[in-house]
């Protein structure tokens, strides 16, 4: 499952997206997990975007809630995936010209 995190620093929009890595250390970092049913908020958000970030290579403070801390104007936000889940769906409905 990847979301799609955006992030707003300095005036500068970047978009991330995670992946395994950043799954696995969610968990480590805040003690949940995926199946735990309490719904993603925002130290979630943060602490992806950290993970993420520090992937790519930023030099960044040791912990998100640091990072966070001296950071307090920047904006996450997680961007609703408007992806069709199931893309061949139409490929087989009733005008397809695959039929």
């Amino acid at each position: 499952m990847k979301i799609k995190i955006k992030v707003i620093r300095n005036g500068k929009e970047e978009f991330l997206y995670t992946n395994l890595f950043s799954w696995t250390e969610w968990e480590r970092l805040m003690n949940r997990r995926l199946g735990d049913g309490i719904q993603p908020g925002v130290s979630d958000w943060c602490c992806w975007a950290w993970v993420l970030l520090r992937l790519k290579g930023e030099n960044l403070p040791d912990t998100w809630q640091k990072w966070v801390a001296e950071n307090p104007n920047m904006e996450i936000i997680p961007v609703t995936d408007e992806t069709n889940p199931n893309p061949t769906d139409a490929a087989t409905g009733e005008d397809s010209p695959n039929l």
